[in-house]
């Protein structure tokens, strides 16, 4: 019975599975994902194989802990942009390693954009290098102040 379909991917309750317990675990050995499943090791090993082929699993990574790590000074920064430079905008705010994510939006601003930084100063810093990007016409700094939920997965 297929669950979901997305495009050209037709993911059934067996993958939908194996995707929910990679997310929670994705050094999780084959023999345990059988065990947690019902699936058969040899199946899942092929299910998961497929899975990437078809780009459904982008790569396996690791979640670092921001506190332990020093980046816990996060900023939600929209971007207003000049209309033809919007993805060039993009495309620079992209390649900043302290920007984590950019959106394009629908609402106030063009991009929406997620900082993390290690301290206030490293955040002026952050938000002096993305106002000398060429089509930055304005941005409007949020601080975050408490996080109470943050998924890296999918509700799968």
């Amino acid at each position: 019975m297929q669950i979901w379909e997305d495009d050209a991917v037709n993911l059934d309750s067996h993958d939908l599975m194996i995707l929910r317990e990679l997310q929670r675990n994705g050094r999780e050995s084959y023999a345990e994902l059988s065990k947690k499943t019902g699936i058969p090791s040899s199946t899942l090993h092929d299910k998961v194989k497929r899975l990437m082929a078809s780009g459904v699993i982008e790569k396996f990574t690791i979640i670092v802990d921001d506190d332990k790590a020093g980046y816990n000074n996060i900023a939600i920064i929209g971007v207003e942009t000049g209309a033809r430079q919007y993805r060039e905008v993009a495309a620079k705010l992209c390649e900043l390693p302290e920007v984590v994510e950019v959106y394009g939006t629908t609402a106030e601003f063009d991009l929406m954009i997620k900082v993390r930084s290690r301290s206030r100063d490293d955040l002026s810093n952050i938000l002096g290098r993305i106002r000398t990007i060429e089509g930055v016409d304005d941005i409007y700094v949020s601080s975050i102040l408490e996080v109470f939920k943050e998924e890296h997965g999918l509700p799968i």
